[in-house]
């Protein structure tokens, strides 16, 4: 009967530890948002951008247009 409880026990005592992993996992998931702008003059409004915290992580120019993509923390 003892041998019962006590393994009934650290089977609770596991469960709530995974339980507890798994929220503290999901949790510390980042959350991005994302910004794209296009335009003629590829560098106007860029350190406002840093000052808002935006990152940007892509660039693409098609002809005279250059696209930039950012990102930043939620």
């Amino acid at each position: 009967m003892r041998n019962r409880i006590m393994l009934a026990a650290m089977l609770l005592v596991s469960l709530l530890c995974v339980v507890g992993f798994a929220r503290q996992a999901q949790k510390a998931r980042t959350r991005w948002e994302y910004q794209a702008t296009c335009s003629h003059n590829g560098a106007s409004g860029l350190n406002i951008l840093g000052d808002e915290g935006w990152e940007l992580t892509a660039a693409t120019q098609d002809g005279t247009v250059t696209c930039l993509y950012f990102k930043r923390q939620k």
